[in-house]
C-alpha cells in the first residue's frame, strides 16, 4: 500500500522542509514506484507510491484538479462504475480509467465533508482545502487501511504509518500505559482511537477527522446499516445474488496484474481463489493468479497443503506450499528486523507473509478469506427460539429439514464438538493473568475492567431488527482494524496489500440479511454457491480450528531460545511481576498460551524500542534546526 504524511501548522506557521524530506525518505519502503510532496505556506503532503491498480501506474500524488484541493491517499475504490455515474450526472468529467485518488477528489467537490457516503472500498486519505483553509481526512468504514495522527500544541501531523508522526522533534514518545494495560489483559486495546504511544492515535474505521482553524475534531460517518431481511420464492435465487455480489467483491479487488491469493485448504479462502479464477478467466487471463499454503506434515493434524492443492487444480492455478514444521514461536527473539511498532496481539513466528509467497514474488497484491466466519456467524438455536416466538412453526420445520438434508451434513454434524461444550468447565475465554504487577493493577483498576468485561473487550449490542444479531455485532466489532493491520508492509517487511473480498460492503450488508437457517449455519450458501467451482472435499471439508491447535502445537514442540535466555529489560517489573510471569510461561495451561507469553512478547518490543527510538532521524538536532 502506498505511503503518505502531512503537517498542518494550525498557527499559520510555515511548515518545515526537513521534516518534508524525511517524511519521503522514512516512507519510502511503502511506496517504491514514485515520490511526491507538496508544501504550501502552512501545509506539507508527501505521498510515496505502490501502484497496485492499472488506473494507479500512472498516478502522481499528491493530486489536484484545481489548484485549491490536494490530496494524498491509499485508496482502492469498490463499484467505481457507480460512482462515476454518480458524479457524472453532476457535472464531474472524470472516466474509468482514472486513479482512485481522483474519483475521491471528484466526490470531495461535489459533496464536500459527505463524500465519504458515496465511496465504497478500502481507503484512508487526507485533502487539504485551500479555499475553506481546512484538513479532511477518512478512514474506510471496517478500517481496512490504517490511517494514525498526532496533534500537539499547534501541530497537527498525519499518516497511515504509525511511526511517522514521531518524526517530529515535539512529539513524545511516551508510553500510553492504558494500552499496555489492555494488551497484558486481553490482548488488544478496548480504545479504538488509541495506539501504545500517548501522543499518537488512530483514526478509528469509519470516522473522519477535521482540522480547521486551530480546533481538531472527529466524527463517526457510518455505522452498519440494519436492512429488512431478503426473501425470494426460489432458493436458486439466493445462490444468484449471492454469486453476484461474490463475483464483483472479487472483480474489485483484481485489478492488477498478479495476485497471489492464500489458501488455507479450508471454504473460506478456497471460495475466494475460485472466484478470482472465474473472473480472470473473463477477463482474458489479464491477471495471473497463484495460490499459496502455510503446510505442515507433523505438527498439527489437517492436511492443508492436500486439500489446497485439490482447489488449485479444480481452479487451474499453480499452487505452492510453505512449510511450517521447522519454524519456531517468536524464533525472531533476537532479530531487530522484526521489530513491531506496537506489542503483539498474539505471538509472532520466524516467517512472514513475504515467505509463505515465495521467492521470487511477483505478487503485489494478495487475496483473504478473512471475513467469512462473521459475517456467516449464526446461533442455531437463537434463530429456532426467534421463529417459535413468532409462532412460524411449519417454516422453522422446513429450514430446520432442508439444514439436515444438505449435502454432506452428516460429515459435519460436529456432535463431539458441542458434547465438549456441554460437559466442559466454563472459563473465561481468556484467563485473567496472575503475574501483574499489583501496583500497575490498581492503578487502571484492571481487575475491575476484566471481571466488566468478562475477559473481552465490550462490543456494542446489535441493533433491533438484525436478522442475525450475532453477526451484525461480530461485523461491527472493533477488532477487525488490529487485524488488518497484521498486512501492513512494516509487519509482513514487504510491500504487499491484502484485500478481503468478504469485508465488500454490498456483500457484508447482504448475507447480513439472510437468517440462520438454512442458509449461514455452516456457511451453507457458500458451500452451495460454490458446486462445481471446488472440488466436493473441499466444499464439504469440516471446519478445522487451524489457529489455536497451531499455537498449542508449536508451544509445545519448539525449542524456547527466547525463554531460556530471558533477561528483562529495564521497565518490564513495572508491569508485570517477573518471576511469577516467568514461572507461568514454563507450562501454560491449554488454551492459555497467548496469554502467558504476553510478557515474554512486551519484554522484546520493549528492548527494540529503546533500541528504535535511537535510529528515528535525529529528533534533537531537528529540533534545535527548527527553533
Amino acid at each position: 500500500m502506498s505511503g503518505f504524511a502531512g503537517v498542518v501548522k494550525l498557527d499559520g506557521a510555515p511548515a518545515d522542509q526537513v521534516l518534508v524530506e524525511r517524511f519521503e525518505a522514512f516512507l519510502h519502503s511503502r511506496g517504491p514506484d514514485g515520490q511526491g510532496q507538496w508544501v504550501a505556506g502552512n501545509v506539507a503532503l508527501v505521498h510515496t507510491l505502490f501502484a497496485t491498480t492499472r488506473e494507479s501506474l500512472s498516478e502522481r500524488q499528491p493530486m489536484t484538479l484545481d489548484g485549491q484541493s490536494w490530496i494524498v491517499a491509499d485508496a482502492r475504490m469498490d463499484a467505481r462504475e457507480d460512482l462515476i455515474r454518480e458524479l457524472a450526472a453532476r457535472g464531474c468529467d472524470c472516466s474509468i480509467e482514472r486513479p482512485d485518488a481522483e474519483l475521491i477528489l471528484h466526490a470531495y467537490a461535489v459533496w464536500g465533508e459527505t463524500c465519504v457516503e458515496h465511496l465504497l472500498g478500502d481507503f484512508a486519505f487526507a485533502i487539504w482545502d485551500t479555499c475553506e483553509r481546512k484538513l479532511f481526512c477518512s478512514r474506510d468504514h471496517f478500517g481496512v487501511r490504517p490511517f494514525f495522527y498526532a496533534h500537539e500544541g499547534n501541530t497537527l501531523i498525519f499518516s497511515n504509518a504509525i511511526d511517522a508522526p514521531r518524526l517530529h522533534p515535539d512529539i513524545p514518545d511516551d508510553l500510553y500505559e492504558p494500552a499496555i494495560a489492555d494488551y497484558l489483559v486481553v490482548g488488544t486495546g478496548f480504545d479504538l482511537d488509541r495506539t501504545a504511544r500517548k501522543a499518537v492515535r488512530r483514526l478509528a474505521p469509519a470516522h473522519v477527522l477535521v482540522a480547521s482553524g486551530d480546533q481538531v475534531h472527529t466524527r463517526r460517518y457510518w455505522t452498519l446499516p440494519v436492512d429488512s431481511p431478503t426473501v425470494f420464492r426460489r432458493s436458486r435465487d439466493y445462490v444468484d445474488r449471492f454469486l453476484e455480489l461474490f463475483e464483483r467483491a472479487v472483480a474489485d479487488r483484481l485489478r492488477t496484474d498478479s495476485v497471489g491469493l492464500l489458501m488455507s485448504g479450508g471454504m473460506d479462502s478456497s471460495s475466494v481463489a475460485a472466484m478470482a479464477g472465474r473472473v480472470a478467466a473473463k477477463q482474458g487471463g489479464y491477471c495471473a493468479l497463484s495460490a499459496h499454503t502455510q503446510s505442515y506434515r507433523s505438527l498439527i493434524p489437517y492436511e492443508e497443503a492436500h486439500f489446497a492443492s485439490l482447489a488449485a487444480g479444480k481452479i487451474g492455478i499453480p499452487w505452492s506450499g510453505f512449510l511450517l514444521d521447522d519454524k519456531q514461536l517468536l524464533g525472531f527473539w533476537d532479530q531487530p528486523e522484526f521489530r513491531r511498532a506496537e506489542p503483539w496481539r498474539v505471538p509472532l513466528f520466524d516467517w512472514t507473509l513475504a515467505d509463505v509467497l515465495g521467492k521470487p514474488r511477483h505478487a503485489r497484491v494478495v487475496l483473504t478469506g478473512q471475513g467469512s466466519d462473521g459475517v456467516f456467524s449464526s446461533l442455531r438455536g437463537r434463530h429456532c427460539r426467534d421463529r417459535l416466538r413468532e409462532g412460524s412453526w411449519l417454516l422453522l420445520a422446513q429450514e430446520v429439514t432442508r439444514h439436515l438434508l444438505s449435502e454432506g451434513r452428516m460429515r459435519r454434524l460436529y456432535l463431539f464438538g458441542h458434547l465438549r461444550e456441554v460437559f466442559r468447565e466454563r472459563v473465561p475465554l481468556l484467563a485473567y493473568p496472575d503475574w501483574l504487577n499489583p501496583d500497575f493493577e490498581r492503578r487502571w483498576q484492571l481487575r475491575e475492567r476484566y471481571e466488566e468485561y468478562g475477559g473481552v473487550p465490550v462490543w456494542d449490542p446489535a441493533p433491533d431488527g438484525a436478522v442475525r444479531p450475532e453477526a451484525h455485532r461480530l461485523m461491527a466489532a472493533p477488532i477487525w482494524a488490529g487485524l488488518f493491520e497484521t498486512y501492513d508492509p512494516d509487519n509482513v517487511l514487504a510491500c504487499l496489500e491484502a484485500r478481503h473480498p468478504f469485508f465488500d460492503l454490498r456483500l457484508v450488508r447482504y448475507v447480513l440479511s439472510l437468517p440462520a437457517l438454512p442458509w449461514c449455519s455452516d456457511k451453507e450458501l457458500l458451500r452451495h454457491s460454490m458446486r462445481g467451482m471446488l472440488p466436493d472435499e473441499v466444499r464439504l471439508r469440516r471446519k478445522q480450528p487451524i489457529v489455536t491447535d497451531l499455537l498449542m502445537a508449536f508451544y509445545r514442540s519448539s525449542r524456547k531460545p527466547w525463554l531460556e535466555r530471558f533477561e528483562p529489560v529495564e521497565g518490564l517489573s513495572r508491569y508485570v511481576n517477573v518471576k511469577r510471569a516467568m514461572e507461568s510461561a514454563q507450562d501454560p495451561p491449554p488454551w492459555q498460551v497467548t496469554v502467558h507469553l504476553r510478557p515474554i512478547s512486551l519484554n522484546y518490543w520493549l528492548h527494540w524500542e529503546s533500541q528504535y527510538a535511537y535510529k528515528l532521524p535525529q529528533k534533537e538536532e531537528f529540533r534545535a534546526h527548527t527553533h
